[in-house]
């Protein structure tokens, strides 16, 4: 019976035992940290568990799933705390920088362009001469032919005192409509070797004096014709080409303003000096020209112009040469002479008329005969005291080479003519005057 008694007291003791080791074991499971929602999955219940291991230090957790690359998406929701060997992220709600301001500081308003500044309020902001001596800035220098002008008294009004070539005492009307528009001071010649290529963005006379609309008169003296001219200003195209590209050359041929100034030269010194009166009328061989302005002007549109100025003959039977050899004297004009011009320029205005008609094209017509002849008959309307001579040598009949060395009159700006067929640079002023006239109107 005593040891009956004594197996229930052990055996009841081995249960307190364990009760008491199950509750030591409840409490340390609750001090555990939770387990993070991506970790292993909970325990098995109780009855599921592993046996219980002696007591001793806490296993390693198990190494990291290796990190995958992964592009940071532009915005996410806030996730779970970085591994402590990862970079923390940038929150997610951080916008990307704006890009910096560019700020401008406040402008004066702009003020006048300064002389010698391009006038842009015209839009024209390029000359392209062609023609003859009255325009012809010294080409001619550059060429074998006695038909030149590079010496004195030439250019006795110009700057320095120098002669360069142009056929009066100053400057031509086209170097003053050049300033005018601001673009420069003068239009230099095409065949200048101390030309430069910034230059050319300004624009260049390809004109010859002593050439016209027929290549015969300029051949005759070895000088560029009209056909030259226009191959010189296909170089020039190409040029341009090279310096400014092709889209930036073609818009400023399309802008550029073309001066065309001939004719002179095809009446006065072929028709009449070789006797083609005998061999064909006056009027076919205007019609002649005509024809040759005409192909000109289409062979100019296809290089690129759209805008052209057309300057007329002025009346040729008041011109001193002409007065001496036709015999008239210093007291009137040659009538037939004045009207052989008078027939030309009426012809070249109906062409450019129809020239007009032209998608994107359009022409002025600078009256040359009417000013001229209003200075011939009224010289105190236009400052002038001297219209029937030139200011050099006797002045009715000095021109070129019989002009070189002569004396000249006291007071060039009240003469009409500088030689027995030019203008001086105080007629050149007037007729660029009314060229400025015609620009404003190609650019309205």
């Amino acid at each position: 019976m005593r040891g009956f008694q004594l197996l229930l007291m052990l055996a009841l003791l081995a249960g307190e035992l364990h009760c008491a080791r199950t509750a030591a074991a409840t409490p340390a499971a609750a001090d555990a940290p939770e387990t993070a929602p991506d970790q292993s999955p909970e325990p098995p219940p109780a009855d599921q568990q592993a046996p219980q291991q002696a007591p001793g230090p806490t296993p390693p957790p198990p190494p990291p799933p290796p990190r995958r690359p992964h592009r940071r998406p532009p915005k996410q929701d806030p996730g779970p705390p970085a591994a402590p060997n990862q970079d923390p992220a940038p929150p997610d709600d951080q916008e990307d920088p704006a890009p910096p301001r560019l700020v401008v500081p406040p402008q004066d308003p702009p003020t006048p362009a300064p002389p010698g500044m391009i006038n842009r309020t015209l839009g024209c902001t390029t000359l392209l001469v062609l023609g003859d001596s009255t325009v012809d800035p010294g080409n001619n220098n550059h060429l074998p032919t006695t038909a030149r002008a590079n010496f004195l008294p030439y250019g006795f009004n110009f700057y320095g005192r120098r002669p360069t070539g142009r056929f009066t005492n100053g400057r031509l009307a086209t170097d003053m409509l050049a300033e005018k528009l601001g673009i420069s001071r003068i239009i230099p010649g095409f065949l200048d070797p101390n030309l430069r290529l910034a230059q050319l963005r300004r624009g260049v006379s390809f004109a010859s004096g002593g050439s016209g609309y027929d290549d015969s008169t300029a051949n005759r003296i070895n000088v560029m014709s009209f056909s030259a001219q226009l191959r010189n200003l296909f170089r020039y195209k190409l040029l341009i080409r090279t310096l400014l590209g092709p889209r930036r050359a073609e818009r400023l041929v399309n802008r550029a303003a073309f001066v065309i100034s001939s004719g002179t030269n095809d009446l006065l010194s072929v028709y009449l000096a070789t006797n083609r009166s005998n061999a064909i009328s006056m009027e076919l061989y205007e019609n002649h020209l005509i024809a040759h302005v005409a192909n000109y002007t289409q062979a100019m549109i296809m290089l690129g112009g759209r805008r052209f100025i057309f300057v007329g003959l002025p009346p040729m039977g008041c011109l001193p040469i002409a007065r001496t050899l036709v015999g008239t004297g210093s007291d009137r004009c040659d009538e037939t002479l004045n009207q052989l011009a008078t027939s030309f320029n009426s012809k070249l205005i109906q062409l450019l008329n129809f020239i007009n008609f032209q998608h994107q094209i359009r022409t002025a017509y600078i009256d040359t005969y009417t000013t001229i002849h209003s200075a011939t008959v009224d010289p105190n309307a236009f400052g002038l005291i001297e219209v029937s001579r030139g200011c050099c040598g006797s002045g009715v009949i000095e021109v070129g080479q019989t002009c070189r060395g002569r004396r000249t009159c006291g007071d060039p700006s009240k003469y009409l003519y500088w030689d027995a067929v030019h203008p001086t640079e105080t007629m050149n002023q007037i007729i660029a005057n009314a060229m400025m006239d015609s620009v404003r109107e190609l650019y309205s």
